[in-house]
C-alpha cells in the first residue's frame, strides 16, 4: 500500500496535545497537576486564615478568596489549551518544517518506509514500541518521544484503512498494541 500526504499544523497539534494530555496513560500526569493546583491554592487561603492577615478589613478576605479560586480553576481548564499552545509554537518554529512535507509512505509486510524531498526512512515493525490512537489518527511510536503520525484521512477507502489495521494487528507485538494502557 503507497500513500502520499503531508502532517498539517493541526495534525501535529492534535498529536502532541493527545500524548502529552489527552492519552490515556496520561491520567495520572493530569490528576497530579489538579492536585497541585488545588492544594497550592488551597494552602494559601489556609495560611490567610491562620495568619488573620485580613481580620481587620474582613471583606478583603472575600476579595482574595474569590481571586484565588478564579485562578485555580482557570489553572485547571487551561491547562489542555496550554499543552496545544506549546505544540502551536513547535509548529510555527521554521526549523521544523520539515515535519510538514509531503511524504510518500509505503507500507507492507516488512514495516513502513517513508520518503520525502530530503530524506528516506524505514522501520521495521519491530521498531514500533506503542501504538495509539484516536478517531482521527494513529500514533506509531519509534521512541518515548518519536512517532509516526497518520492521520485516518490518508485512507482514501475503507479497504485501505482495514488492510492497514490488519497489519498492525498482524506484525505488532502485543506490547506495542496496549502494553502502555497497562503500565505504570
Amino acid at each position: 500500500m503507497i500513500i502520499k500526504y503531508a502532517v498539517t499544523k493541526e495534525d501535529y497539534i492534535e498529536y502532541y496535545t493527545y500524548v502529552s494530555w489527552d492519552a490515556p496513560e496520561q491520567k495520572k500526569k493530569k490528576i497530579n497537576y489538579y492536585l497541585r493546583q488545588v492544594l497550592i491554592n488551597g494552602g494559601l487561603i489556609a495560611i490567610i486564615f491562620y495568619t488573620g492577615v485580613f481580620s481587620f478589613h474582613f471583606w478583603y478576605m472575600y476579595i482574595y478568596l474569590g481571586i484565588l479560586l478564579l485562578t485555580t480553576l482557570l489553572q485547571i481548564f487551561s491547562a489542555r489549551n496550554n499543552v496545544a499552545r506549546h505544540a502551536e509554537k513547535v509548529t510555527n518554529d521554521e526549523n521544523n518544517a520539515s515535519i510538514f512535507s509531503e511524504k510518500i509512505v509505503e507500507i507492507d509486510d516488512s514495516g513502513i518506509a517513508m520518503k520525502d524531498a530530503v530524506s528516506e526512512n524505514r522501520w521495521k515493525w519491530e521498531a514500533f514500541i506503542k501504538k495509539q490512537e484516536n478517531e482521527a489518527y494513529y500514533f506509531l511510536f519509534t521512541s518515548a518521544i518519536e512517532a509516526i503520525i497518520l492521520p485516518k484521512r490518508i485512507f482514501k477507502q475503507a479497504e485501505e484503512k482495514m488492510k492497514f489495521e490488519k497489519l498492525l494487528t498482524k506484525h505488532l507485538s502485543l506490547d506495542a498494541e496496549v502494553g502502555h494502557l497497562v503500565k505504570d
